[in-house]
């Protein structure tokens, strides 16, 4: 809650004359009844008029709207139509207008000349032409009052038994198996970002087949990488010191979870989950976004998820009411620079700016609680129900959805959720084959046990694939890609840490003599070749044998020499008549 937020909130709402309409209204019968406390005497309170300074009748209301007990008494003075106006718009943001008669003080065919009746003057009336129009507070005002009225069925969390959608998803074992894969292909470098905060295509091909992931959207084109994307992402949230093989196993899910939801574990660096996980705002860069903000958001959801049942489905969009009502993880990116700098790039080359509060909670909170719950799920602590994301009608946007976590419905806990946030004390931990490299003893063939995707794509670089796990190196195979001596080192080098420093001799061999013959060839850069163009020239040549000590090898018109020959051959040249250029 912000104070001064609120303050803004009321001089931008209500005018001096709608004020003393609303002194007249309620605030003096307040003073009287004593609910409302000032330290004007009766006199002065009889000489208060229009043109008393704003600021008397601005401090009355925000004593209504940020004390409990003043709001309370004065609430229960309410007829029903105020009441039921501070409540859906407090909850729903917005009160439709449906019978003109009940608000206002005379009717006619222009809706812009409509006047309210004092009694609702404490809303704004926003007209929408021929849609209608609606009263609303502002949401600085919403926050208050919330407060202090009573809350609805999605302020809570309300188990769902019986679901529809079109896929569920449970990474449970998968991760368990896959975690340690991931940071494999970071710590090889495998793992690189486009200058957007994308993983780059190569990057998302390799990683998918070789930690063989079983992707939420298989076959459907640009969703078919998102459980990829989204955990090659994920090792970028974090900081240097959580960058160790020890952290990112799938025994330490717990406290990788923990570390994430926490915050701590993330990197301090200005908006780096908005440039990872939201990159659809532009204009980031312009305000930064503290990683204080993300954390506090992060926070909030995973005390959400201390309410959640053991064994039922969550919808999203309850989890998203309970978020907002009780105004937590909402404000991820200050609302006024967001409001005033961020935009979407829509698919007519046009910027969208993000225009009120609704706009802010629809493009920004809610992908962001969603991108939350689909990283949850990727790490297997909860298992999803979603459909296909469905379209921003209010963008125009090529894929039709504003981010591909749109489709997420429900949610529930794993059994290893449970584990994780506490709902049980133990769970067993899938066991994880080591991965081991069998190297025959007579040929120069390998044999890989277990999964590992590092080794596995270094094999397949530079070997020849016999079966899914055996591989068969040649010289040609080994060398494939080779341009340099050094790359070839650098070559030898890799092999031996990637699939092992013992080797049975063959091997040792192998890799002795591909090393030798490194230099059985060198290429000679001291000699000229040029090209003879007439027969003539060709007789004086063979008929003087100066020539033979200058000339390494004359064949098809065709003549080899020493560059510091080069000169010598130019004079003998010249005493025949020819001048040569070169």
């Amino acid at each position: 809650m912000n104070r001064e937020r609120l303050k803004n909130a009321l001089k931008m709402s209500y005018s001096k004359e709608i004020c003393y309409r609303l002194y007249k209204k309620y605030f003096l019968d307040w003073i009287a009844e004593g609910y409302l406390k000032t330290e004007l005497n009766l006199f002065e309170i009889s000489l208060i008029s229009e043109n008393t300074n704003i600021d008397f009748f601005l401090n009355l209301l925000e004593e209504i709207y940020t004390n409990e007990a003043v709001f309370r008494q004065i609430f229960n003075t309410f007829s029903d139509d105020i009441k039921e106006c501070f409540i859906e718009i407090a909850w729903n943001g917005k009160k439709r207008i449906e019978n003109k008669e009940r608000f206002f003080n005379q009717l006619d065919s222009y809706n812009s000349n409509l006047k309210l009746k004092d009694e609702f003057l404490f809303f704004k009336r926003v007209d929408l032409g021929k849609k209608g129009s609606y009263l609303t507070l502002d949401i600085e005002i919403i926050k208050y009052i919330r407060l202090f009225l009573e809350k609805p069925r999605n302020y809570y969390i309300i188990p769902i038994e019986n679901i529809e959608s079109a896929y569920v998803e449970n990474n449970e074992i998968r991760i368990q198996e896959n975690i340690s894969k991931y940071f494999s292909f970071f710590c090889d470098g495998k793992l690189q970002l486009t200058s957007s905060g994308k993983l780059l295509k190569e990057s998302k091909i390799n990683l998918k087949k070789y930690c063989n992931i079983h992707e939420y959207y298989e076959g459907i084109k640009d969703l078919e990488f998102i459980k990829t994307e989204i955990m090659g992402l994920f090792i970028f949230l974090f900081k240097e010191e959580y960058l160790n093989e020890e952290f990112f196993k799938g025994t330490n899910l717990k406290s990788i979870v923990e570390e994430f939801l926490n915050g701590e574990a993330i990197k301090s660096e200005d908006s780096i989950y908005i440039n990872l996980y939201l990159n659809y705002l532009k204009g980031i860069k312009n305000i930064g976004v503290e990683n204080i903000k993300i954390k506090d958001g992060l926070r909030a959801i995973r005390r959400l998820i201390e309410e959640f049942p053991e064994d039922s489905y969550i919808s999203i969009e309850n989890i998203v009411k309970a978020l907002t009502y009780r105004d937590e993880a909402i404000e991820i990116i200050d609302i006024e620079s967001a409001l005033s700098t961020l935009y979407i790039n829509e698919a007519n080359y046009e910027r969208s700016k993000i225009v009120g509060y609704d706009k802010y909670i629809e493009y920004i909170v809610v992908p962001f609680i969603k991108s939350v719950f689909f990283i949850l799920a990727s790490l297997g602590v909860v298992e999803i129900a979603y459909e296909k994301p469905e379209s921003t009608k209010s963008l125009f946007l090529k894929s039709g959805y504003l981010n591909k976590y749109n489709g997420i419905k429900y949610v529930k806990f794993t059994e290893l959720g449970k584990y994780v946030f506490g709902k049980k004390e133990s769970y067993i931990f899938k066991e994880i084959e080591d991965t081991k490299v069998e190297f025959d003893e007579e040929t120069l063939i390998l044999t890989l046990i277990g999964e590992s995707p590092i080794k596995k794509a270094f094999l397949e670089k530079i070997a020849i694939k016999i079966t899914s796990n055996r591989y068969k190196i040649t010289e040609e195979s080994f060398l494939k890609g080779i341009d340099s001596s050094e790359e070839l080192k650098n070559r030898v080098d890799e092999t031996r840490s990637k699939l092992g420093e013992e080797y049975p001799v063959v091997w040792k061999q192998f890799f002795e003599n591909i090393l030798k013959r490194m230099d059985s060839i060198k290429k000679e850069c001291g000699y000229d070749i040029f090209k003879l163009k007439s027969e003539e020239i060709k007789e004086v040549i063979l008929k003087d044998s100066r020539f033979n000590d200058l000339l390494l090898r004359a064949e098809d018109y065709h003549i080899v020499v020493k560059k510091e020959n080069v000169e010598k051959l130019k004079e003998i040249f010249r005493k025949y008549g020819y001048f040569i250029e070169f």
